[in-house]
């Protein structure tokens, strides 16, 4: 590594971002920083500057990381970084997000967010593929670690399913979304939900192209489900087991970080309930878990879980066996133990429970609210069945 480059690079950013830097040397600061992020050696300074171990401050740091998310954005796929360069920076990224999960001196956020941002550029450009099949693996080996491991494993989830599913901010998670869905199917669904929904194996496309003669019917084009071994269950059903085993764990009262334990899992699921297809919904045995937690004695929580039965609650389900399924989970699983927990969660937000349950009437009435929603989204599925 040109030492002296990297010194070029770290005396830029002091300027730019110190207090009596004058306006004319700011801005020639910030183009210098501009033209570091057009170098071919782009990407080696930035994993220089980003390693922990090289003691640069988290400003550089970040900036290391945005040398590489550009070069990431302007480069992938051209004769600048053909894809095996891309999968060797994969592994690069792989090893910063470990070093960050294990890190004693817990890393700032936004470092943290931008580790991610870039992994789950990666996998927007690579997975699923020949190259990449062992996502949910990598990803289940991170999760077992540590609190921070786990943290992060979730956020990569979850920020995937953002860019797939509701921001549309990278034009290639567009152009890859047939693949790329069919990669969520195969990690977040029970195997025996995936083979309910797909018998064959494959799942089709209104994407023009045919990439299976054999099974594509009417234009489209068919491609494989690829189900990782070790991953029957699925990350949702995992995510939701694991909020009701610290749920039960913690009884007498949760503390901070077993909540944002419990909070981060729902957050992340809530991510995909809108796309979740209603035969896994009843696999995963969705709507009673979430139930389930609206009983736990913090007001996060419960705010989080009903806001995940209203999503559910207030799908767009075709009449027919679909929207039957989805009233059953409410009214007949658990000998209805999801209608009951429903109300005996509302009861909580009214006097005199209130003040005993719930530290803030803002947060009682919001969470009453989602829980009133939830019983007028029923009613309305249930007179529009036929």
């Amino acid at each position: 590594m040109d030492g002296a480059t990297v010194q070029q690079i770290v005396q830029a950013l002091e300027r730019v971002y110190a207090a009596n830097t004058a306006a004319a040397d700011r801005k020639a600061a910030e183009t210098e920083c501009q033209q570091f992020k057009d170098d071919a050696r782009a990407v080696a300074y930035g994993l220089y500057l980003a390693q922990p171990s090289n003691a640069q401050s988290p400003m550089v740091r970040y900036f290391g990381l945005q040398l590489i998310e550009h070069a990431i954005k302007q480069r992938f796929g051209t004769s600048k970084m053909p894809t095996e360069e891309a999968l060797q920076l994969r592994e690069q990224i792989w090893e910063l997000v470990f070093a960050s999960g294990q890190s004693d001196a817990r890393e700032p956020q936004f470092i943290r967010e931008k580790l991610v941002a870039i992994l789950v550029m990666l996998v927007i450009r690579l997975w699923p593929s020949e190259q990449w099949t062992d996502l949910s693996a990598q990803l289940m080996h991170l999760y077992s670690q540590t609190a921070g491991h786990r943290e992060l494993a979730l956020r990569v989830w979850q920020t995937l399913g953002e860019e797939l599913l509701v921001y549309d901010r990278d034009a290639l998670a567009t152009v890859r979304k047939h693949e790329l869905t069919n990669g969520i199917v195969g990690a977040l669904l029970p195997k025996s939900a995936v083979m309910e929904l797909y018998p064959n194996g494959y799942r089709l496309s209104t994407d023009p192209g045919v990439a299976n003669p054999a099974t594509a019917k009417g234009g489209k084009r068919a491609t494989l489900i690829v189900l990782e071994p070790g991953n029957e269950d699925g990350w949702i059903l995992r995510w939701m087991q694991h909020a009701g085993e610290v749920a039960q764990q913690q009884s007498g009262g949760l503390s901070d970080e077993h909540e944002a334990q419990i909070v981060q899992l729902l957050e992340t699921t809530a991510t995909f309930l809108d796309w979740m297809p209603i035969k896994a919904v009843v696999a995963t045995e969705l709507v009673p878990r979430l139930a389930a937690l609206l009983g736990v004695r913090s007001a996060r929580v419960r705010q989080h879980a009903a806001a995940a039965l209203e999503i559910v609650s207030r799908r767009n389900v075709p009449a027919g066996e679909e929207r039957d399924a989805i009233l059953l989970q409410f009214v007949e699983a658990g000998d209805g133990a999801a209608l009951g927990a429903i109300a005996q969660a509302y009861a909580t937000t009214l006097a005199p429970q209130l003040d005993a349950h719930w530290d803030d009437a803002g947060d009682a009435l919001a969470c009453a609210r989602a829980l009133a929603q939830i019983s007028a989204n029923l009613t309305t599925l249930h007179w529009a069945r036929k």
